[in-house]
């Protein structure tokens, strides 16, 4: 991507903000939704634990915690829409798109990162809901928040090359509704956005090591937790840089492929 088209990604940016925030009774909505769901995990939680301060080394509160933020930060990070590349298919729009100067997928993943920035305040808001409801604790290591920003956008990076990635299921299926669920449920699990991988079996948690969902959601909130310091954090944020490559890289041969099945103007 040269200089030249970054007013273009700006542009896709900002347009992607101004629609998620067209339509104001889906913000309360989701604002709304979000303190049920803190609210409700939090309970729920609480309720797991029972009288019992740990669980496999945890202690509740820090359980509590992380499950509220996995799920402000996943109010971000997946919206139910995360990709309107679909419906553009369907129409006939991506002959159009594919004509502009900023390839298709510049495009899309522009709109994501919109998307994205659109939502982080309802994720905002939830966490100082949290906070206010003494669900969502600071983290023991204040000067570990430098590292846990550092690996949250490379997990949030992950995040969208990944929605990105299973976005181009379009270009073979017109309609991807059911793969967009299973992929929403599956990214929770594997990710430890549902459930913290600390409670996860131990060949299960051994076998997601070799996936990239580990790194979207469970290596920030360790290391914002300290279960993940010093060397072992930086070793895990080199592993979220290494995912960003291997992804990019697929992305690139499976555009490649989903190229060969556009039609355009009869060509």
């Amino acid at each position: 991507m040269n200089r030249t088209s970054w007013p273009a990604v700006r542009g896709c940016v900002r347009n992607a903000v101004k629609t998620s925030w067209a339509y104001r009774i889906d913000l309360v909505t989701a604002v709304t939704g979000l303190f049920i769901q803190v609210w409700l995990l939090t309970a729920v939680w609480r309720a797991v634990y029972g009288g019992a301060g740990e669980v496999r080394g945890v202690e509740q509160s820090q359980a509590v915690s992380y499950a509220v933020l996995a799920a402000c930060l996943q109010v971000a990070l997946m919206p139910w829409e995360f990709s309107g590349l679909d419906r553009r298919v369907r129409t006939g729009q991506v002959g159009v798109d594919m004509m502009r100067p900023l390839g298709l997928v510049g495009q899309v993943f522009a709109q994501n990162v919109g998307t994205l920035l659109a939502r982080l305040p309802i994720a905002v808001i939830g966490i100082v809901w949290a906070v206010l409801i003494g669900a969502l604790s600071l983290p023991p290591r204040l000067d570990g928040v430098g590292l846990w920003l550092l690996a949250t956008v490379l997990g949030a990076t992950i995040t969208l090359l990944m929605n990105l990635l299973m976005s181009m299921a379009c270009f073979w299926s017109l309609e991807i509704g059911g793969y967009r669920m299973l992929y929403r449920l599956g990214s929770g699990l594997l990710s430890g956005a549902l459930i913290p991988l600390w409670f996860m079996p131990g060949w299960l948690a051994g076998a997601l090591d070799w996936l990239p969902f580990r790194a979207q959601m469970f290596t920030p909130l360790s290391i914002y937790f300290g279960s993940t310091t010093g060397p072992a954090a930086w070793l895990a944020i080199g592993a979220q840089a290494g995912w960003i490559v291997v992804i990019v890289v697929l992305l690139r041969v499976v555009w490649r492929r989903a190229e060969r099945k556009v039609v355009i103007f009869g060509g």
